[in-house]
């Protein structure tokens, strides 16, 4: 009897093993495939094990308060120019000051690259590096650091695919155009056309939507105003990661994880990414900064032979090196305080999110910029999530109800029931925030 019991157990063990066992191993396979082994690291596996068990406790530049993040997106395969930058994007991260920036570099710039000898498009550094035997992504952050004067301590690109897949694997997210989008000519996967068309307004859109929204450049700034709707999707992603998982989920980092295996590459360590969650969990939307470099500040267009390319006004880096390096300054513009000023706007804050202080220290912030906080208070609200604004202006207050979405990424509910205030506005914080 008793060895009958001893096989059942050893039985029961093992097949509850078996789950395991298939876990781990397509967990260290994709891992293989996505994270790039930096000199001196440690197995796919160890690090794997010091995420769940040890994870690391800082990350390359936090001791001086600055991580910064390349981030791109490529078209992969299946895409004409499927190794081409799509999108170059700086995230510098100020840990210690829980604030954050998304600097955009458009892809039309031209760049001498010293390494190859030439003189080519920014989006093309990569590709050519690796076509000639260099390392093509050490070429771009090289090139990349000598634009902004910011090191950059990591690297994050994904493709199309990787993109779609992950804005589906969260469910989807949540964004208010500007304008409508009307592109005739927006490209398929087989050198034709897929005209798309989407109205202004408030829109939920999954990954194949949501990648349409940020690759179209059909409107009246073209690659500017797509740069635009990239970064406010970046930050409804982030919003709606922290919606979902209010802590590192294993098993769904672990399926997100599997989705990206073929899609997604990085220097950042699996050690590393507790560390980098619980950083950007603390980093309200309304403490991240999108500025790109464009036409409107340092950048002209220019005539080298290469069809639409830009270039530096200066002629050097300079003043886009001290525009990276202050961008934390550049929160809010002269502009936009003047309106905040002359509106006079009294705002309630209400928290929703279960961190008791979040609502005292999001009215220190709006402070600092001139709004005028007449109350912030707690409130035991399970369904909110994200930010929502409730406006009981009467529309005479439009400037500050303007700077107040864009700064939140919030979404405004005109004619919510906020009698019991007398702000005319009333920002409720919620799951995600």
């Amino acid at each position: 009897m008793l060895k009958i019991a001893v096989k059942f157990f050893f039985l029961m063990l093992l097949l509850a093993l078996i789950p395991l066992v298939g876990f781990s191993y397509e967990f260290f396979q994709t891992g293989n495939k996505i994270f790039s082994k930096k000199e001196g690291s440690d197995s796919i596996i160890k690090q794997f094990s010091e995420m769940i068990f040890s994870p690391a406790q800082s990350l390359d530049g936090e001791n001086e308060d600055s991580i910064n993040i390349l981030l791109l997106g490529i078209g992969g395969k299946h895409h004409n120019g499927g190794d081409l930058t799509d999108t170059i994007m700086i995230a510098r991260i100020k840990p210690q000051k829980k604030e954050a920036a998304f600097i955009s570099i458009p892809r039309d710039l031209f760049v001498h690259v010293t390494e190859l000898n030439i003189g080519t498009k920014i989006n093309a550094v990569k590709a050519l590096g690796d076509k000639n035997g260099k390392d093509g992504m050490l070429l771009l952050k090289n090139t990349i650091e000598e634009i902004s004067g910011q090191k950059i301590n990591y690297y994050l690109q994904l493709d199309f695919s990787g993109f779609t897949k992950i804005i589906d694997d969260v469910g989807g997210i949540d964004i208010e155009l500007e304008n409508d989008i009307n592109d005739p000519t927006y490209p398929n996967f087989s050198n034709g056309y897929d005209p798309f068309y989407i109205k202004k307004g408030l829109h939920h859109l999954d990954g194949a939507l949501a990648l349409k929204v940020a690759r179209s450049r059909h409107s009246k700034m073209g690659d500017f105003d797509r740069i635009k709707r990239q970064q406010n999707i970046l930050k409804a992603f982030r919003q709606k990661i922290f919606e979902k998982y209010s802590s590192v989920d294993i098993m769904a980092f672990k399926n997100i994880l599997t989705d990206l295996g073929d899609h997604l590459q990085t220097d950042i360590e699996p050690k590393e990414i507790p560390r980098f969650y619980k950083i950007a969990k603390d980093i309200g939307n309304h403490k991240i900064t999108t500025e790109s470099i464009d036409t409107s500040n340092y950048l002209a267009r220019s005539y080298v032979g290469l069809g639409y390319t830009l270039d530096t006004k200066s002629k050097d880096y300079e003043n886009i090196k001290k525009f990276s390096e202050d961008i934390f300054t550049l929160s809010m513009s002269d502009e936009e305080r003047d309106s905040i000023k002359k509106e006079s706007a009294t705002i309630e804050i209400k928290n929703a999110t279960g961190t008791p202080d979040v609502a005292n220290t999001v009215a220190r912030d709006l402070e600092s910029y001139g709004f005028r906080i007449i109350n912030s208070t707690n409130t035991a609200d399970e369904t909110a999530s994200g930010v929502k604004i409730l406006n009981n202006s009467n529309g005479l207050k439009p400037l500050t109800l303007s700077i107040l979405k864009s700064k939140f990424l919030a979404m405004l509910e005109d004619g919510a029931d906020i009698s019991d205030s007398k702000a005319d506005f009333v920002i409720l914080l919620g799951k995600g925030f």
